[in-house]
């Protein structure tokens, strides 16, 4: 106040007595005195308006615009500031005044204060207060204008934008005024080289627009002059944001580009029509069968059924039109068409309780067809197999019950099929029990049963032997849901084979009667020559008497032997001696041996463990191998015997002789019924040994060299697998 103090007294009648409204204002805005004249506008008395805010007398924009002018006359960029503007009256009616604001500076030239002066303009000329209200019209329809309006003058500068402006932008007033328009907008997203470029633009447009959240807007902008004095004194540019209806239309145009690329690169066919004129017209066809049918869509669009496809075609397709056309939902057909079968599936579309158009959706069945045709001939083709086999087939489900058996089935067992369904099957043996239960337990955990051989019961309660192959049924996922078994009745083959081993214990018997005979007649002599000498003198003979039980004992042990050879007896399994029974073996052939100028030796390389088998048929397998050997050898021969355990649990008995040999060539044939490599042979006896070994669960490999012999190891396991116990 001490500068204020220094006025003039002239300036402070002036101050006084004049009618304007005149205030003084500090730097900040605050009111350092008032005259009557603005008392008597703004209806305050000086202490109520000194206690009031310069800015609340104002609206917010103008309050904002004022403060932004005050700086500009602090900082000399602008002399003085005049505008008209409204000032809130003390009866809380708005003023429309003329404010005319300069600062005052020291003798520094610094300014120290502002001084404003007031005049009432609600006192003006009719005129000046029409054009005062057209004036607040325009500004209320810049104000409160929806569309972002922004004012600049012929260069481009911007002079005011509109609140909607602001909130498009994301900018104030304040912060765009000023700016050049070719400075901040884009155009095809790429910077503007001139306003002129912007201005000079006659139609609806576009600009670019960098938000105050970094993210670029798309504004849709159209150009409207402003005219004074019959010239362009600047422009108004009217935008709208367009930035989400822009990428909606691009979505849309995406979205409408995928349905016609998915429904031109479908496999099937898509189509539409609608009835006109009593014909059915195609709106639409694509896809890649419509193609491979020989069409493009060119030659569907707008044309009629019989336009399109051959008359009986044609014709019968119509019919299916026809009844979609009346509301019929899901109406399905087949056509073939140059070798291609499709279905076609119809649906209407209904608006309004009426039908404006049916769609249609075909898919290629070709490949189909021809499974299904295929399938079909497999399937007549598997069923005349499985009528016509004389295995026996069954089918059972989890819970092993019969779902299907085939004619020899029920040849094999005598229940029919019909007595079968549903049921558990009736032909296990109670002994057996066991068997079957360990089978389905396989059969549960993905295994496979071959060649199975065993008993079963038929209908009319006899047994017979039977070979069994039975394996899970699973479903696509690898999941067991059933069984299927094969039957085959080897009963004939086990009378054959039974036939086939008395024949050549027979065989065996009258090869060994020669031998017997010399070394029964031995011991025979002795004992005759003893009682002779007995007859006359007993003596000093008892040493005699020991001699003659003994032979007695070798008679009665040879004797016995021969007929574990040639009597038939029930097969039985049981744990016996190898040992015992090889020695048994070597003590039956020695004497023929010895007459045969052929030495016999045996020897057990490790400890023999007893293993399950059955002792007869062993005997009469290394008998059989022993002989041959004999057999191969033309004087002065050597078989020896060589027993061992190897690893797995296998017992290996090795036969090897010094005979001729046999050529390489007749070892494969070797085992074959009635192939043999003796004059006189019948082929039957290697055949059983192949078949005793077998029965044992073992195996056996002959090998020969022409002059050097041949060498036999029979592999036999320490205990047997689930031997039958059955005759």
């Amino acid at each position: 106040m001490s500068m204020l103090s220094k006025m003039e007294p002239s300036f402070d009648a002036i101050f006084e007595f004049t009618t304007i409204g005149m205030a003084l204002m500090t730097l900040e805005g605050q009111w350092l005195r008032i005259n009557n004249s603005l008392s008597r506008i703004l209806g305050y008395s000086e202490e109520e308006l000194l206690a009031t805010s310069m800015k609340h007398l104002f609206e917010v924009k103008q309050a904002r615009h004022i403060d932004n002018t005050m700086e500009k006359l602090i900082s000399g960029e602008i002399a003085s500031f005049q505008m008209n503007i409204l000032m809130k009256h003390k009866d809380t009616s708005f003023k429309n005044v003329d404010w005319l604001m300069s600062v005052i500076r020291n003798s520094d030239h610094e300014p120290y204060a502002f001084v404003a002066q007031v005049k009432d303009l609600s006192t003006q000329s009719e005129m000046e207060r029409k054009l005062a209200e057209s004036e607040q019209r325009y500004k209320s329809l810049i104000e409160h204008n929806p569309a972002g309006i922004l004012t600049c003058d012929m260069d481009g500068r911007i002079l005011c934008v509109n609140p909607a402006m602001e909130r498009i932008l994301g900018f104030t007033e304040n912060e765009l005024m000023c700016q050049f328009i070719h400075q901040i907008f884009l155009q095809n997203h790429e910077t503007v080289s001139s306003a002129d470029s912007i201005l000079s633009q006659q139609d609806n447009y576009m600009l670019c627009f960098l938000h105050k959240n970094g993210e670029i807007i798309e504004l849709g902008v159209k150009n409207v002059p402003i005219i004074v004095k019959d010239k362009s004194d600047g422009m108004y540019l009217i935008a709208k944001d367009i930035t989400q209806f822009i990428k909606d239309r691009e979505s849309l145009r995406i979205a409408q580009q995928d349905l016609h690329d998915t429904v031109r690169r479908q496999q099937g066919m898509t189509l539409k029509f609608r009835q006109l004129n009593g014909s059915f017209i195609h709106t639409l066809c694509d896809g890649e069968l419509l193609y491979r049918l020989g069409y493009k869509p060119k030659h569907i669009l707008g044309k009629g059924l019989h336009e399109i496809w051959p008359t009986p075609i044609a014709d019968s397709m119509e019919d299916y039109y026809q009844r979609a056309w009346q509301g019929e939902e899901n109406v399905m057909y087949e056509a073939t068409f140059r070798g291609i079968t499709y279905l076609t599936s119809l649906r209407p579309i209904i608006e309004q309780d009426r039908v404006i158009e049916v769609i249609g959706s075909c898919v290629d069945i070709t490949e189909r067809k021809r499974m299904e045709t295929e399938l079909r001939d497999t399937k007549e083709l598997l069923e005349s197999v499985i009528n016509n086999t004389s295995d026996g087939i069954c089918v059972l489900d989890l819970n092993e019950r019969v779902i299907s058996v085939n004619a020899a089935h029920e040849h094999i067992f005598g229940w029919s099929q019909e007595e079968l369904l549903g049921r558990p099957l009736p032909n296990y043996p109670d002994f057996l029990e066991d068997e079957r239960r360990g089978m389905y337990e396989k059969l549960r955990l993905g295994q496979r049963i071959t060649d199975e051989e065993s008993v079963r019961l038929r209908k009319d309660g006899q047994l017979i032997h039977v070979s069994l192959t039975k394996t899970p049924i699973k479903n696509e996922k690898g999941d067991i849901f059933g069984f299927a078994g094969i039957t085959r009745d080897i009963t004939e083959r086990k009378q054959t084979e039974e036939l086939l081993r008395k024949s050549d214990k027979l065989s065996v018997a009258g090869q060994l009667a020669a031998g017997l005979a010399h070394e029964i007649r031995n011991p025979l002599t002795s004992l005759r020559g003893f009682l002779q000498l007995l007859q006359h003198d007993l003596k000093g003979k008892q040493h005699y008497f020991d001699i003659m039980l003994s032979e007695l004992d070798r008679i009665n042990f040879i004797v016995s032997e021969f007929l574990v050879i040639a009597k038939p007896e029930a097969i039985t399994y049981k744990k016996s001696n190898l040992n015992a029974i090889l020695q048994s073996v070597i003590a039956l052939l020695d004497t023929q041996a010895a007459l045969c100028n052929v030495q016999l030796l045996l020897e057990f390389q490790s400890e023999i463990p007893e293993i399950i088998c059955s002792e007869m048929h062993l005997k009469q397998l290394f008998i059989n191998l022993i002989k041959n050997a004999m057999e191969a050898i033309p004087k002065d021969g050597q078989i020896k015997m060589t027993v061992s355990v190897l690893e797995n649990d296998l017992i290996r008995v090795r036969t090897q002789d010094n005979g001729c040999g046999i050529p390489e060539e007749r070892l494969k044939q070797l085992g074959e019924p009635f192939y043999t490599t003796k004059e006189k042979g019948t082929g039957l006896g290697l055949m059983m040994c192949f078949k005793i070994v077998e029965a044992h669960k073992g195996t056996m490999t002959i090998q020969s060299q022409v002059g050097y012999g041949t060498t036999i190891d029979v592999l036999l396991p320490t205990q047997s697998n689930e031997h039958n116990h059955h005759a």
